[in-house]
């Protein structure tokens, strides 16, 4: 009995070792957030603002979310405005599936996020009271922002995800007197602030995150590491577990510090230059080994063809 049972856990541990789970491989999955669309029918002098602020929002979040940024790299946002501007496309506005695979597709990413506001609501009441009509006003505002990842190979959409946001202000003002525009817009962009989070949060809690990473293939759209570098010889932190095989083909990158904007803390990018390229000569379970040309050094960033 006792050598049947040690031979089961052996073949169950071979078995876990070979079988590799497909929803959290190993290596990061390349993704472009598009401008977000504003859908919401009630219309503010700040309307065209808030796709913008919640595309800024959920860039930030990806990036602090330290789930997702294990598992996701966002492609800088000036290298999807150069395409779009060398494709004749706009920058914000509809985008159907199709052209927005087209354009993941040249940026080497995996998968496209598409977002919007679907809803979006500001209610104002005011009551005033006393001699000299000092009042009070209570502000409720309301949003719904969702996400769609769409696969850059097939154009289909692999998950929607949408989550809400609200605000609740109150404070006194004279009779008469409205709110400034620095209060208006600070509650908006406060109900955006707070509906991102939440349907990030909700992107990476429950089954929603293993359903993106299980559709994710190994064609494309892969980040990782450089690991350590002898001669034209480099070892990656991408192996087997995360879809990679002998042949596969990777570009060397020299990344430097990340540009924020110094106004609304987004990320814009980062200062990088292809250095090198090179095929996987061979591949173990957790990292591989590369033959390159041109330059490469421990740290930098490898993206697979």
């Amino acid at each position: 009995m006792r050598g049947k049972t040690s031979a089961f856990l052996f073949a169950s541990l071979a078995l876990s070792v070979a079988v590799p789970s497909r929803g959290f491989a190993q290596g990061k999955i390349r993704v472009a957030v598009w401008e977000f669309e504003n859908h919401a029918g009630t219309h503010y002098w700040y309307s065209n603002q808030l796709g913008p602020a919640a595309r800024n929002q959920i860039d930030n979040e990806f990036s602090e979310n330290k789930l997702l940024s294990s598992k996701f790299s966002v492609v800088e946002r000036d290298k999807l405005n150069l395409v779009l501007k060398e494709q004749g496309l706009a920058t914000a506005g509809a985008v159907d599936p199709a052209t927005a695979a087209k354009v993941g597709k040249i940026l080497g990413v995996k998968y496209v996020v598409l977002g919007g506001i679907d809803k979006f609501n500001v209610d104002v009441t005011k009551a005033n009271v006393g001699p000299f009509s000092v009042g009070g006003h209570m502000v409720q505002s309301f949003a719904t922002i969702s996400l769609r990842f769409v696969d850059t190979t097939t154009a289909e959409r692999v998950l929607s995800v949408a989550a809400d946001g609200d605000v609740k202000s109150g404070g006194g003002f004279l009779k008469g007197t409205s709110l400034s525009r620095d209060t208006e817009w600070g509650i908006a962009s406060e109900t955006i602030q707070k509906a991102s989070k939440a349907v990030v949060e909700k992107l990476a809690g429950g089954d929603y995150l293993e359903r993106v990473l299980a559709a994710a293939t190994p064609a494309g759209g892969v980040e990782g590491k450089i690991i350590k570098v002898d001669g034209t010889r480099a070892w990656i932190n991408l192996g087997s577990l995360a879809g990679i095989k002998v042949g596969d083909k990777f570009n060397v990158f020299d990344v430097g510090d990340a540009l924020i904007d110094p106004d609304t803390g987004a990320k814009l990018g980062a200062d990088e230059k292809q250095t090198g390229n090179g095929a996987v000569v061979e591949v173990q379970g957790k990292f591989a080994v590369i033959n390159f040309t041109g330059a490469a050094k421990p740290k930098d960033t490898i993206r697979k063809q």
